[in-house]
């Protein structure tokens, strides 16, 4: 299953980890999500590829926030 590091801006607003969690938990392909608003990071590990990846993204956006793949992070990990 594919993991991907994202970082995330404005996390640290107050619910926006939760917001966020949940947003992305509601898609059906998504296994696990970790929220770490402190360092705005968003761990995700899910089942697919490309598609589900951007679709992950456009549930980021659609929550209000903006991503990009954490530094160092590099290609999806496919496992």
């Amino acid at each position: 299953m594919p993991d991907v590091t994202l970082v995330v801006r404005d996390l640290a607003e107050a619910g926006g980890s939760e917001r966020l969690e949940r947003a992305i938990s509601r898609l059906g392909f998504v296994n696990e999500v970790y929220v770490d608003s402190e360092k705005g990071l968003l761990a995700v590990s899910y089942a697919g590829g490309e598609a589900e990846l951007e679709r992950i993204g456009e549930a980021i956006g659609e929550a209000g926030y903006e991503s990009e793949p954490s530094p160092g992070a590099g290609e999806v990990a496919e496992g």
